[in-house]
C-alpha cells in the first residue's frame, strides 16, 4: 500500500464513494482510481460502504458509552467466550459499536437512545440481563 492508496482510504472513510469524486479530489485519472479501488476491495482493505447517519436528527439524541464487567468463570461454565457475549450484545439495534478492552472493564459499548427511559430499557432490559454481565458503568456524551 502506498501513499495514493492511503489517500483513497482516507477519502472513502470520510464518506466519498463515487470514483469520479475520488478522481477529482486526488487529481488522478478515473481509470487509475478505478483500478486502485478494485485492488483495495479485492485485498479487503475496503470491505463495506455505508451511509453515515446523524442519530440526533433521526430521533436518538442520547449517546452513551457503557463499560461492562463480566464473569469469565460463569461464561466458561455456560460454554461462552467473551467474544460470544460481545457478539450477542452487538445484535441489539441500538448498540452501535462494541469492543473487548483492557483495564477496569472488559467490554466497551457505544449505545444510542431516544430518551433516558429508552436507555434504561436497553441497559437493564438487555445488557444487564445477559449471562456473564456482572456490572456496568454508563457515561453520557454531552455534545
Amino acid at each position: 500500500m502506498d501513499q495514493f492508496d492511503e489517500e483513497l482510504i482516507e477519502l472513502v472513510d470520510g464518506g466519498t464513494t463515487r470514483y469520479s469524486d475520488l478522481a477529482k479530489k486526488t487529481g488522478s485519472p478515473l481509470s487509475t482510481v478505478h483500478v486502485r479501488m478494485k485492488k483495495l476491495e479485492k485485498e479487503r482493505v475496503i470491505e463495506h460502504y455505508k451511509g453515515e447517519i446523524d442519530w440526533k436528527k433521526a430521533g436518538y439524541p442520547i449517546t452513551a458509552y457503557i463499560f461492562v464487567n463480566i464473569d469469565v468463570d460463569l461464561l466458561k461454565k455456560i460454554h461462552k467466550t467473551q467474544d460470544d457475549l460481545l457478539d450477542e450484545l452487538l445484535e441489539h439495534m441500538y448498540i452501535r459499536e462494541g469492543s473487548l478492552i483492557t483495564g477496569e472493564a472488559d467490554i466497551l459499548l457505544k449505545v444510542i437512545a431516544k430518551s433516558s427511559e429508552h436507555l434504561k430499557e436497553i441497559l437493564l432490559g438487555f445488557i444487564d440481563s445477559k449471562h456473564g454481565v456482572v456490572k456496568t458503568k454508563t457515561s453520557l456524551v454531552l455534545d
